[in-house]
Order: structure tokens, then C-alpha cells, then sequence
């Protein structure tokens, strides 16, 4: 979303339908390569055969047109209003804030060892415990810096809080937001595969929220990626009450090289889910092609 922000000016006068309606294709093309391996379905069902609508009744600027794309999904599930859940965003709440100027950001943190534990095995990056806690450490750091320039913006809590206490989080997100609680939102599970795209990678949305995915990253690192984990995220896990289970993690003289070698060289492993090899050489044909048609590409 931000991304496209930044280089709205590539889309000309936006008072023009036409120019509405190529932006409005630009986007859904950026999602459909950008999310390639994690869709496998149509972004919003429906949406690309409503753009020439949408197009001619949207404002004429970008916010307008998001909120107009968004709108149209809520107003299939019969929803009075959208959000979006991209973790990528937390390193552009700025520039949302400055898109949607009555826009509230929910901030929910996880043990950055649990983090790495659930992606490192995926086939998108970070694949190396290096980078998944400077990741960590560096989104956090940035989502803090802007709640602390926008006080009353940010619902900020831990995801293990929200596991071991759910009706409490998500009552606490309901009046931070204004929206009356109903505790159907606990259940949501029950038919999230009926509302949810993107396949197997999103299968956990089936499922309750449980309290054994917590430590499950202690079974599914190695003491190797505990160490350099800790030492680069330590000062900032111990904000949030996160133990550390070595007294001085360090850095060794091998881990940026290995992690440098490695970022790159796991992308390309074989039979990865969600995507493979071929999958990863398609995307990345379909990311130039973007870029040369429109001029830019960034998450």
C-alpha cells in the first residue's frame, strides 16, 4: 500500500476514471505477484471484474480508491467496516497514518524466537535466524517510535498475552476501535476457511488459538539460532518481559557470513512450501515485468 504512495504520481491526473481504473489494476497485479505464494486464489473475489465500477464512483485520489477496493469487500461479507493485517506494515505507519488520517494501528508482538521458528522453515524470507531477529528488532524499534509520537494510535500487547487470554485482548481491541464486542469473535475459526483465500498456508486460521504454539520454537530451533537471536533482539525482548535463556548471547565471527550466504541461498531450496524453485523464478519474471511497466516494485 505504501509502496504505491510513494509513486502515485506514475498514475497521472487522478480526476480521470481511466487513470483510477489503471491504478485500481496495477494494485491487484502487485498483490497477485507480491502474494503469489501465498494466495493461490483471487485476492477479494469478485474485485477485478467490479473495477470498471469502482473506478467510475471512487475519489479521485488513492486513500479514496483503497478505501473504495476495501469497501467493496466488506460490503460483501455485510461488514460495516475494513482492516488490514499486513506485519510488513509496521515499518509504514506513517505514511498510513498520513493516507487515513483517522486510521488506529493494533500492534501485537511475538517472541521474536517464535517468529523465527514459524518462518524460517517457510519458502519466503527471512530464511536465516540472523536476519528474522534484525527483522524483529528493527519493526518493533520503528512501530514503538511512532506510538510514541502518536499517543492514543496504538493498542499495543503480546501475542502470548492474547493466546492465554483471548476474550480480555480482543474486548480491549473491540473499545479501542468503538466496535461493540460479540463473542462470536472467539469462534471465529469455526468457518474462517470460508472466508479466508490462499490455501494451506493459512490453515492455522481453522484453529483456535493455542497456548502450545508459545514455546514451540524451543523444539524447532537449534541452539545456534537461540544464540544469535538472543543477541542481536535480547536488550529489546527484555522490554516486553521475554526471558532469555542465556545469561551473555554473542555474536560470532561466522554468523553474518553464514546468515549472508544463506538469506539468499535457502530461498532457493527445493520443495519448499508455500512455493518452490520454479515458483520463486516465476515471481521473480513477474516482479520485472511489473517494475519495467510501472517504474517500481517494493514491499
Amino acid at each position: 500500500m505504501a509502496a504505491f504512495h510513494r509513486n502515485i504520481r506514475r498514475f497521472g491526473d487522478l480526476s480521470q476514471p481511466s487513470n483510477r481504473l489503471a491504478l485500481m489494476e496495477a494494485i491487484l497485479d502487485y498483490v497477485r505477484i507480491a502474494q503469489s505464494e501465498k494466495l493461490g486464489a483471487e485476492w477479494i473475489p469478485g474485485l477485478r471484474a467490479a473495477l470498471p465500477e469502482l473506478a467510475g464512483k471512487s475519489p479521485p485520489n488513492y486513500p479514496g480508491i483503497v478505501r473504495e477496493m476495501y469497501g467493496f469487500l466488506a460490503a460483501n461479507r455485510a461488514c460495516p467496516r475494513w482492516g488490514e493485517k499486513t506485519p510488513q506494515y509496521v515499518g509504514c505507519m506513517t505514511d498510513l497514518l498520513e493516507m487515513f488520517p483517522d486510521a488506529k494501528f493494533i500492534h501485537v508482538v511475538r517472541d521474536p524466537r517464535a517468529v523465527a521458528a514459524s518462518v524460517l522453515p517457510l519458502s519466503f524470507r527471512p530464511n536465516t535466524a540472523w536476519q528474522a531477529a534484525t527483522n524483529w528488532v528493527r519493526l518493533v524499534n520503528s512501530a514503538l517510535e511512532f506510538e510514541r509520537a502518536n499517543p492514543g494510535r496504538v493498542l499495543r500487547f503480546r501475542y502470548e498475552d492474547l493466546v492465554t487470554d483471548s476474550e480480555k485482548y480482543c474486548q480491549l481491541m473491540c473499545e479501542f476501535v468503538n466496535e461493540p464486542f460479540d463473542p462470536g469473535m472467539l469462534v471465529y475459526h469455526k468457518d474462517a476457511s470460508q472466508r479466508i483465500v490462499g490455501g494451506g498456508h493459512f490453515d492455522l486460521v481453522s484453529s483456535p488459538p493455542t497456548k502450545a504454539r508459545i514455546d514451540r520454537w524451543k523444539s524447532r530451533l537449534r541452539a545456534s539460532q537461540v544464540r544469535v537471536i538472543e543477541a542481536i533482539a535480547g536488550e529489546t525482548m527484555a522490554q516486553f518481559g521475554y526471558e532469555l535463556t542465556l545469561t551473555s548471547a554473542r555474536i560470532r565471527l561466522h554468523d553474518r557470513v553464514l546468515s549472508a550466504l544463506g538469506e539468499t541461498a535457502l530461498l532457493f531450496r527445493p520443495g519448499t512450501k508455500p512455493a518452490n524453485f520454479r515458483a520463486h523464478a516465476k515471481q521473480f519474471v513477474q516482479q520485472t515485468r511489473f517494475q519495467l511497466k510501472y517504474g517500481f516494485w517494493s514491499y
